[in-house]
This record gives structure tokens, C-alpha cells and sequence, in this order.
């Protein structure tokens, strides 16, 4: 893709609506803040009040509103407190000027960091930033400003009050609808095996959501929330379940997707009701080794699903090994600190995205106050808009931050046009007190479906509000959309000169995801000989490694398709494809390798073994020819098993005891690993061609 149609993609995509809403609940208590906050400034008769109340309560609902993880009041409380907080050091901080600019480059710097916790963490930070760069422009002074904060606070302490009301919903509602969406996806892998055997595919992030979001839950939490980790972990064994059977005969996916979406309604939705009896018909007539291994796993997670979350029954629902890890681990603070400290890598990407959030809003409060206070142009005397445009238009990645760069400035303009009307006509307090309902109303319904629709009623609002307060009245409802444009401006100024593409990222990605699978493995097919030897803790700390590496390959992989990169990519977008097809292949086959690792001394097959030192040599030297090494020769693995097959007996699968003379045990183990060699030569074979056909198969990777 070069950069006329990465362009022209990043246009399309910023003037996408999308019918995206918040849940309706936490939208009404988000505007009973808003409301009750104008009802008691007009009570007041005070326009300060009504103002500063209506803004405290307005960008703390915004917070609400940003996908919760936690409990609706603890996501209140600690935005309102952090906002709070931040407003205050504004005020005291106007007096020093330009020195400003000194405490605002590591704030924004550190809202860039905070996004290692999640993209509405990230967004709340920059939300709370904002703040401060808002009462340090415009405080009128030390006093007056302190009076703002006060009301802004009660503001904002109305929005944590208004979480106290009902309705309650049901415990762990974030972390329900999350496992609702891994249990949707598994039925949706079910499907498109009826639809065509062999054709599913794996996807992590409704995983990586789930794991988050019950990583979140304090230590104290977990005994009660017990049913939900096992029913992650029941979902992962699943997923590996599903693999192992995909292109077997006589499945019943349609009726397994069905199942699955019943759990996952029964975990979502507290109105589900149970399935009709004789729904698992099918099912249960259905036998052989796939239904052996998937029937039990379904029943155990309708099981979980049903349990009451913190009676003694579902405190007693032990999470399986796939999850102990998470469930006994450490609490979401260590958790937190850790992905910080990861974040905090100069190599990291969100490293990069701090560097960037830190000079460019430092630079665009810098030019906004340089504009209004040297040059004028009708432009107000102080830059935060520009600034928090800024901010808010750059993201980790290509697409969004350029994308938003289009949207924003668009919206602002119509919203400024929209509040220059409104400011024509005569507003009394009263009238003031229910444009700044309805205004907050109609920005918190439209705060998903798009950057240009939202920033117009934002920008009409706050013009509006701004006008009213008596401050820069004659230059507000120009300079706003004049500073957007600034700020956006910046932005892209910015990331281009200190870009993240994640195209010089993907080789070194796969690289790494290679070498952690070749661990895993080695672990895995050595488990094959002895039941006793093998440690699950172990093993499990090393498909998190896998897990973890996959994660942020399939990430950067799924930013290519928006980037400008035909004249810098090491593949191209149709040899690129094919190499992660061949990726999640393997990924398959060592899921399959693992459902069916030996659980009893009589399943074990000691020379499924002897693969284990083969396949992990083989993976590195792919690895190595992955992140721009020497090519590796397709064939040799298969060569390497075929003696191995022979020479140790892992073939002969004969066994005068079973039914048919076949042992069923040596047979799978035999088809697992020859469906492990083929997946390994499959992606050496498409490696091998990218690189003797790529158009920059000479380019030195970055």
C-alpha cells in the first residue's frame, strides 16, 4: 500500500459513523450528574456554578463511559479524584506562564505510558491531563481559579454518587461480558468448521480481553469470581479441543456453535434463561474420540456458567491449570506496574507513543499560546486547545492518529459555525442551565460513532459554555476550530517524524513467536514419555510465553494493511499473509500436540520424545532466517521424522490388543506429530519463497 491509498484509507476511515453506543444505564447516570449539577448552579443563581459543576461531571462521565473493567464506582471515584486533583495543580500552576510547559511534557509523557493498562486508561489519563492544561490557560488567577476546581470537583463527586444508584446489574459485569465474547468466538470457529471442515482460524484478542480484564480483579475478589476464571480456562481447553477435531467426520459443529453461544449467553446476559431440554440431543448420541474430548469440556462450562458467583458452590469451582497462573497470581497492582515497566522500554512501541504524546502536546500548548499571545489573529490568548488536540489525535499507530487528524478539525469547524448561531441569541441562566443538559446528552450518546460527529457537538458545546463564562468571548468561536486544526497539524507533523511502522517490527515479532514455540514444544513432546516428569505449572508458563508473543505479532500484523509500507516492507502483503496462515497453523498443531498429552502411564509414547530436539533446532534456525539470517532448506524436518519413525518405532502403531488391531494412542500421537512436521515445513516452504521472491528479499531488516 503506498501512501496515495493509505491516505485515501485514513480519510475513509475517519468519517465512518458507526451506530456504537454506550450501555444505557451508565449513559443516564452520566447525565443525571450533568443535570443535577446545572439544577444546583441554577438554584444558586450562580453561571460559574452551573459551569464548572457541568464540566467537573461532564469529563468525569466521560471516564464511566470508557469500556469499565472495574466496578462503575471505583472507575468514578479514581477518575474524579485523579480530574480533581489535576484542575487543582492547573490553577496553581498559571501563575509561572511558560514555565508551564516543563510540568506538561512528562504529564503527557506518562498519559502516553498509562495506555500499557489499556486504550480507556489511556484516554482517561489524557483526560485528566487536559484538565490541568485547561485551568492553567484559562484560570483567571490563584483565587478565582480555586473557586473553578471547587466546583469542578463537586462536579465530578456528583458523577461518583450517581454510580450508587440501582439498577446493580450482576457481579463482574465487564469481566462477564468479556467471557461472553471468548465463548461467541469459539461458536463462531465452530461454525465456520460446518460451513468448511479445516477452514477456523484462531484469534487471541477475545482471550487477551478476558485474561485483562480478570487480571483486574483485586486478590480479595477471586474466590468469589472463581466460576469465571474456570470457565476462561475451560474455554482454552475448548479452543484446543476444537483444533484437535477440526476435519474430523461425523462432528456436530452447528449444534456445538450452538451450545457455545449458549454458554456464552448464560454468562453475559442476565436474562438468558437455560436451553430447552433434549437441545444437547445430538451431542450426546455423538461418540468417538472428538466427542470425547469436547462433550465433557461443554457440560463443565454449562456447569460454571450456572454457578452463583460468590456462594460457597462457586468458590469451589477451582480454576483449571490454564488459568491457576492468573487466578493465584499477583494482584492488578503488581500486574499493572509490570506492563508500566514494560511500557517504559525505549523499544517498546508505546515507548515511541509517549516520546510523541510528550513533545507534540508540549509543542502545540507552546505554538497555541505563541499564536494568541505574539501574533494574535484573532486567536485566543492561551493554546490548550491546540494542545489537547494534540494529544488526543495522536495514537500508538499510523491509522488512528491520521484518521483522527481528519476527523477532529472537520468537526470542530461545523461546531463552530454551529456555536457562533447559538451565541446570536439571547440566553437568560436558566436557559443556559438546559443547553448545557442537552448538549452533555447528546455528547455522551455519540461518543462511539465517530471523531467528526463527536468533536462537533464537543466543540459547540464548549465554545458555548466558554462564551458564557466570559472569557475570550469575541475570539472563541473562531479560534477553536483554528486551534484543532493547529493541533491536528502537529500531530501528524509529529508522528511522521517520530513514527512507530509496524512493519520493521513484524520479522523481529515472528521471530521471537518462533523461538517461543519451539520451547513449548520441546516441552510438550517431551511430556509425551513420562506423565510423571512432566510439570503443567511449567508448561503453562511457557504457553503464556507463547501466548504473549503471538499477542503482539498478530497486533502488528493487523496494522499493516493501513500503513504506507510497499517501499520499506520486508514481504509483501500476499507472501505476508501466507506466513501467518502458516504461523497459525503451527499454533494449531501445537494445540493439538497439547490436548492430547498423556494423562495416564498407558497413554504415554516415549518416542514421540526423540522429535522434541529436531523441532526445536528446526524452529530456531526458522527464526533466524525469519528476523533476516540464512535461509533455512524446506524438506530437512520431514526427513529427520521419517528416520526418526522408523529407526524408533514411533510408526508402528499395531497393537494386536485394540479394538482393529490399531492402537489408538500411538496412532494420534503419530498423526499429531506428522501434522506438527507438516505445519513446520509448510511455513519454511512459504519463508524459503518470500525470500527468494520478495521485491526486498536483500533489504537488511531494521
Amino acid at each position: 500500500m503506498g501512501w496515495v491509498s493509505s491516505l485515501g484509507h485514513t480519510v475513509r476511515n475517519a468519517f465512518r459513523t458507526e451506530r456504537a453506543f454506550a450501555d444505557p444505564w451508565a449513559l443516564a447516570r452520566a447525565v443525571l450528574a450533568v443535570t443535577v449539577g446545572a439544577v444546583i448552579g441554577r438554584l444558586l443563581d450562580d453561571v460559574l456554578a452551573t459551569t464548572m459543576m457541568s464540566v467537573g461531571a461532564f469529563i468525569c462521565g466521560i471516564g464511566t463511559l470508557l469500556t469499565p473493567l472495574r466496578h462503575r464506582v471505583v472507575n468514578a471515584f479514581v477518575m474524579a479524584f485523579a480530574f480533581s486533583a489535576a484542575v487543582t495543580v492547573g490553577v496553581l500552576l498559571q501563575p509561572v506562564h511558560w514555565w508551564f510547559l516543563l510540568v506538561l511534557a512528562p504529564a503527557a509523557f506518562w498519559a502516553g505510558v498509562w495506555r500499557a493498562l489499556g486504550a480507556a486508561a489511556g484516554i482517561r489519563a489524557c483526560l485528566v491531563v487536559v484538565g490541568m492544561l485547561i485551568t492553567a490557560d484559562i484560570s483567571p488567577g490563584v483565587d478565582a481559579g480555586l473557586e473553578m476546581t471547587r466546583w469542578i470537583a463537586a462536579g465530578a463527586g456528583l458523577v461518583v454518587l450517581v454510580q450508587l444508584l440501582p439498577p446493580y446489574g450482576r457481579r463482574y459485569a465487564a469481566q462477564r461480558r468479556k467471557l461472553a465474547d471468548v465463548y461467541r468466538f469459539l461458536a463462531g470457529f465452530a461454525r465456520e468448521e460446518a460451513a468448511a471442515p479445516g477452514s477456523g482460524r484462531a484469534a487471541s484478542t477475545a482471550f487477551t480481553a478476558a485474561r485483562t480484564a480478570l487480571g483486574l480483579l483485586p486478590q480479595f475478589a477471586r474466590p468469589a469470581a472463581a466460576p469465571l476464571f474456570g470457565l476462561l480456562g475451560e474455554a482454552e481447553r475448548i479452543r484446543r479441543a476444537l483444533y484437535a477435531a477440526s476435519g474430523a467426520p461425523d462432528v456436530p459443529w452447528s449444534v456445538l456453535a450452538d451450545g457455545l453461544d449458549d454458554v456464552a449467553r448464560a454468562v453475559g446476559d442476565p436474562r438468558a434463561r437455560p436451553a430447552p431440554a433434549g437441545a444437547r440431543a445430538e451431542p450426546d448420541r455423538w461418540q468417538g474420540p472428538a466427542a470425547r474430548g469436547l462433550l465433557p469440556k461443554l457440560r463443565e462450562a454449562e456447569r460454571l456458567a450456572g454457578l452463583e458467583l460468590g456462594s460457597r458452590r462457586g468458590e469451589q469451582a477451582v480454576p483449571h491449570t490454564e488459568v491457576a497462573g492468573l487466578y493465584a497470581g499477583a494482584g492488578p497492582a503488581v500486574g499493572g506496574a509490570r506492563r508500566l515497566g514494560q511500557a517504559l522500554r525505549p523499544g517498546a512501541p508505546l515507548f515511541r507513543h509517549a516520546v510523541r504524546l510528550g513533545v507534540g502536546t508540549t509543542v502545540a500548548e507552546a505554538a497555541g499560546r505563541a499564536v494568541g499571545d505574539f501574533w494574535g489573529h484573532g486567536l485566543p490568548a492561551h493554546g490548550f486547545w491546540a494542545a489537547l488536540t494534540t494529544m488526543l489525535v495522536l495514537f500508538p499507530d499510523y491509522e488512528h492518529t491520521f484518521a483522527r487528524a481528519w476527523s477532529r478539525p472537520a468537526g470542530s469547524i461545523v461546531g463552530g459555525l454551529l456555536a457562533w448561531g447559538l451565541l446570536q441569541l439571547p440566553w437568560s441562566h436558566g436557559a443556559l442551565a438546559v443547553a448545557v443538559v442537552v448538549f452533555s446528552a447528546v455528547t455522551f450518546a455519540l461518543l462511539r460513532t465517530g471523531q467528526h460527529v463527536l468533536n462537533l457537538v464537543l466543540t459547540a458545546w464548549l465554545v458555548f459554555l466558554i462564551h458564557r463564562t466570559g472569557t475570550a468571548q469575541e475570539a472563541v468561536a473562531f479560534g477553536r476550530p483554528a486551534d484543532t486544526l493547529l493541533g491536528a497539524l502537529i500531530a501528524l507533523v509529529i508522528f511522521l517524524l517520530l513514527p512507530t511502522w509496524h512493519h520493521h517490527r513484524v520479522p523481529a515479532l515472528l521471530a521471537r513467536r518462533l523461538r517461543e514455540e519451539g520451547r513449548l514444544l520441546s516441552a510438550v513432546l517431551t511430556g509425551y514419555a513420562d506423565v510423571a516428569a512432566l510439570d503443567r505449572g511449567e508448561l503453562e508458563t511457557l504457553r503464556g510465553a507463547v501466548r504473549q508473543a503471538r499477542e503482539e505479532l498478530d497486533e502488528a500484523v493487523a496494522h499493516l494493511a493501513h500503513e504506507p509500507r510497499s517501499h520499506r516492507a520486508r514481504w509483501s502483503e500476499p507472501e505476508l499473509r501466507r506466513i501467518t496462515v502458516a504461523v497459525a497453523d503451527l499454533g494449531h498443531a501445537t494445540s493439538v500436540l497439547t490436548e492430547h498429552l498423556p494423562v495416564r502411564e498407558d497413554e504415554v509414547v516415549p518416542e514421540t520424545a526423540e522429535l522434541a530436539g529436531p523441532v526445536r533446532e528446526r524452529l530456531a534456525a526458522l527464526a533466524e532466517a525469519a528476523g533476516g539470517g540464512e535461509p533455512v532448506r524446506p524438506g530437512a524436518l520431514c526427513e529427520v521424522f521419517d528416520t526418526l519413525a522408523s529407526s524408533s518405532g514411533l510408526a508402528w502403531i499395531g497393537d494386536t490388543a485394540a479394538p482393529g488391531g490399531v492402537s489408538p494412542v500411538r496412532a494420534r500421537a503419530l498423526s499429531s506429530c506428522l501434522g506438527l512436521v507438516t505445519a513446520v515445513e509448510a511455513l519454511a516452504a512459504e519463508l524459503d519463497g518470500a525470500g527468494r521472491h520478495g521485491p526486498h528479499r536483500h533489504r537488511a531488516v531494521r
